[in-house]
């Protein structure tokens, strides 16, 4: 059961970029901002005390916060407000696009949201966070989504023979790539003030100028707005048409954005493979690193394209020497390990021609991951150590890279250590901890942690 659980979890892990799904980049306190105070806006919970404002950075629209909110969420763009009584330890958001995330505010140091103050969470696409490229990172949200009113604009006209086509054969011309400061620049950067100015409407039109005038971020802006009905009719064969024109600009992040598109056939394509492996293909030809993770599952997935580990490997490793979080060294660790055969099979019915089992290279790419003080990859060389796959077998070495992993947060590694703790391996056997570390990873909605509580009668 122990090994199916470990399987399905590195297959979740390795399926993100097929699930749309977010992850914390970060909570923080915003001391000098005094929004939470303003009289106007001020909300008070049932008992009259103050709530807090969470103000949520994210590029999708938010559709229901779960529990402990005040009224309904504001949205100003790329920014939700979200008033939070001050006795709320967790949240669950359930968003347009995207699945539901909770956000246990213990887990970025904070028991619970104080009143009138403010705070700042920023989240992120978690296949972005996986490789280590903040191509739509929160933080620069006012230079890649560009908010409008809600009034229809006029179509944007574009220059003769600018038509892209919707399947890309080869690498586009990229005449554009490294000369993106231009005068059309400074237009961007003008909408982008504007933007942040709440000026939606002017910020819009100015998006609109640099994007005919062939800025190659403005163009995706104006794809995005398109696509969400930002500032004029919502319109996807325009949003396909931007989006292409920005490809055509050498603009990577748009490239990974329609390869994503094509691969999950939702937003505004239909599913293709063959395109979206041609799309990451273009995006990795532009340095873009979502693209090139992208286009290396593809060689070890055989899809789009011919199966092909040497080359899908050589793409992770590449992407493994300069990375800071450790997660391209841990995807790889997981491939050797167990998951790339057992992935292909599922996707192909057959064994591939060439194996990747080997949990001794899998065992070194866990430890170079957990150099980076990834806890995903402490808590598999736990596994390691447990089942002696890949290293001889040691039950205390076991538990001591479970408890590292979960201090850091693992609820899975919370699972494991108070399964150590309720069978006395590797340790000494006692129950109090073991339902002390089920209830931590039940607090993170671990099913298997629930589960073991119930057995136990909590």
């Amino acid at each position: 059961m122990n090994r199916i659980k470990l399987i399905f979890l590195f297959l979740f892990m390795s399926l993100a970029a097929s699930a749309q799904r977010l992850a914390v980049e970060s909570l923080k306190l915003r001391p000098n901002d005094l929004s939470a105070r303003n009289v106007k806006n001020q909300r008070h919970d049932l008992n009259g005390k103050p709530c807090a404002l969470l103000k949520v950075m994210v590029l999708d629209d938010i559709t229901k916060c779960s529990s402990g909110n005040i009224g309904d969420i504001v949205t100003e763009g790329p920014v939700k407000l979200i008033y939070i009584t001050s006795a709320t330890p967790s949240i669950e958001l359930s968003f347009q696009y995207h699945y539901p995330l909770t956000i246990n505010f213990a887990d970025y140091g904070y028991k619970h949201l104080e009143g009138n103050s403010t705070y700042e969470l920023n989240l992120v696409d978690a296949q972005q966070m996986m490789m280590g490229n903040g191509v739509q990172k929160i933080e620069s949200a006012t230079e890649t989504k560009v908010e409008a009113k809600t009034e229809p604009k006029p179509e944007v006209k574009t220059e003769p023979n600018t038509e892209v086509k919707t399947e890309p054969s080869s690498t586009p011309n990229v005449s554009h790539r490294n000369s993106i400061y231009t005068p059309a620049e400074n237009i961007f950067e003008q909408s982008v003030e504007a933007e942040k100015a709440k000026d939606y409407d002017k910020a819009f039109k100015l998006c609109k100028k640099a994007a005919v005038a062939g800025n190659p971020r403005a163009q995706y802006n104006l794809a995005y707005c398109f696509e969400k009905g930002r500032g004029c009719k919502a319109d996807t064969k325009k949003a396909l048409e931007w989006y292409e024109k920005a490809v055509v600009s050498g603009y990577g992040p748009a490239a990974f954005t329609l390869g994503y598109y094509y691969e999950n056939g939702k937003g505004i394509t239909v599913k293709d493979e063959t395109s979206a492996y041609n799309y990451y293909k273009i995006g990795a030809d532009l340095g873009d690193r979502n693209a090139m993770s992208a286009l290396a599952d593809c060689y070890l997935k055989g899809r789009g394209t011919a199966y092909d580990i040497d080359k899908g490997l050589s793409i992770h490793k590449a992407l493994a020497e300069d990375e800071t979080d450790g997660w391209e060294s841990f995807r790889i660790g997981g491939y050797y390990c167990f998951s790339a055969d057992f992935y292909y099979y599922c996707s192909n019915r057959k064994q591939p021609d060439k194996s990747l089992l080997d949990p001794v290279e899998g065992m070194k790419w866990f430890r170079k991951s957990a150099q980076q003080n990834n806890p995903n990859a402490m808590n598999y060389i736990g596994e390691l150590y447990k089942d002696g796959n890949g290293v001889p077998m040691n039950k205390q070495e076991a538990v001591k890279w479970f408890r590292k992993a979960a201090d850091l947060g693992n609820d899975d590694a919370m699972w494991n250590l108070g399964r150590c703790y309720e069978k006395g391996e590797g340790v000494e056997k006692n129950i109090d901890q073991a339902v002390y570390w089920y209830k931590k990873g039940a607090a993170k909605n671990d099913y298997y942690c629930k589960e073991a509580l119930k057995r136990l009668g909590y």
